[in-house]
């Protein structure tokens, strides 16, 4: 049996506010495109200070670069790691109210590696991974959190580190005496799904699973 027109119409309805779906779709995808940030941290450096129980090492980078298409909003860096209760690398936050697309903004970021925290390996080397999260929102009020995942070695004294990125840095995933960039990584997320997780977490006893990713 045929369909009838009354089917076809039906049918070709059908088609058409799938083909007006996607369409939306792509437009939509276009717009987020078009005003996405993409923050870059330049400038890199690294250097000894300190002399006896003080002595640390720094890891700095000394700009933020907004290689992205829109701008920038209520943008901050922050870094913060401990091991058994002992500081272990740490950064001071930096806050910038905008950074438009293109703009660089000096900021002299510096993190702190406390060598005497972290414990030995069995070949007494140290080493420790540092995450620096970049965060910053859209002008289509969306959360975009940029993680730059580091592999830090101490270095001994005298020896000669390379200047590559900067200096014991590769993204090729060859480890050099010094430090690696293990990974780049930026998750975005829009603020309100953000606020309906944070009052989830707000949940007594059964919170705790949505206070991740906050």
């Amino acid at each position: 049996m045929g369909v009838s027109a009354a089917g076809w119409s039906a049918i070709a309805a059908s088609f058409a506010a799938l083909s007006a779906f996607m369409t939306m779709r792509i437009h939509r995808r276009n717009l987020l495109d078009s005003v996405r940030p993409e923050l870059v941290l330049t400038g890199w450096a690294r250097l000894a200070e300190g002399l006896g129980d003080s002595a640390h090492e720094v890891i700095a980078f000394r700009s933020i670069r907004n290689v992205g298409r829109g701008p920038a909003f209520n943008v901050w860096l922050e870094c913060l790691h401990e091991s058994n209760n002992r500081l272990t690398a740490s950064m001071m936050t930096t806050r910038l109210p905008i950074l438009a697309a293109g703009e660089v903004a000096d900021v002299d970021s510096e993190i702190l590696i406390w060598w005497m925290n972290v414990e030995p390996d069995e070949t007494l080397s140290r080493r420790l991974h540092v995450s620096v999260r970049v965060v910053c929102f859209d002008s289509q009020n969306r959360r975009h959190k940029t993680e730059y995942s580091l592999h830090v070695e101490e270095i001994a004294p005298g020896v000669a580190v390379a200047d590559a990125l900067f200096p014991g840095v590769t993204v090729t995933g060859a480890l050099i005496p010094g430090v690696m960039l293990i990974a780049r990584a930026t998750r975005t997320r829009t603020v309100r799904s953000l606020r309906t997780q944070a009052r989830l977490a707000r949940t007594p006893l059964l919170g705790r699973p949505f206070r991740r990713g906050l």
